[in-house]
């Protein structure tokens, strides 16, 4: 009797270590956490306004005419203003695009050298190629209609042409 008993508590606990296995569920993977650290994270985003006007796909033609799928591109045309009273010469970023209920779709990085005037508004336009995203993500971001996503402009540093930077 004991023996039974001890036979169908090792069976027991044997089914126990293995059913967490089958019963686990896959995590939704997580977005890289944006630099919001900085304590200058304001005043970055208030010196320097960037915003996707304009989003549209295209495919990128080679020499041969054949279609690949690696040769696919997301154009995004942008404007960055300059809403402080020093000339901008540069900056870095990453631009996150959400669902407008905060799920995750992109995270694309961004680094310009144009030179914004003060106050002045310029226009940009960026090619998102296959190989800067996942494929999950450059999909979802190819299909999703600009007005029915949200954008976050997270700067990393902001470089002033007299040569002070705000990071």
């Amino acid at each position: 009797m004991r023996k039974k008993v001890l036979f169908l508590l090792i069976i027991s606990l044997a089914l126990l270590e293995a059913a967490p296995a089958f019963a686990k569920k896959k995590k939704a993977p997580t977005p890289t956490p944006v630099p919001a650290a900085s304590p200058n994270l304001a005043a970055m985003q208030k010196a320097l306004r960037f915003y996707v006007y304009e989003k549209s796909s295209d495919v990128v033609n080679d020499v041969t005419g054949l279609f690949d799928s690696k040769s696919q591109k997301i154009t995004l045309k942008c404007e960055l203003k300059n809403q402080t009273p020093k000339e901008i010469h540069g900056a870095r970023g990453t631009l996150r695009f959400t669902t407008l209920f905060g799920e995750f779709i992109a995270d694309i990085y961004i680094e310009s050298t144009t030179v914004l005037p003060p106050g002045q508004v310029v226009g940009i336009n960026w090619d998102v190629p296959t190989d800067r995203l996942s494929a999950d993500a450059f999909d979802k971001l190819k299909k999703a209609k600009l007005e029915q996503i949200k954008q976050t402009w997270y700067p990393s540093m902001v470089v002033f042409t007299d040569g002070t930077v705000l990071k």
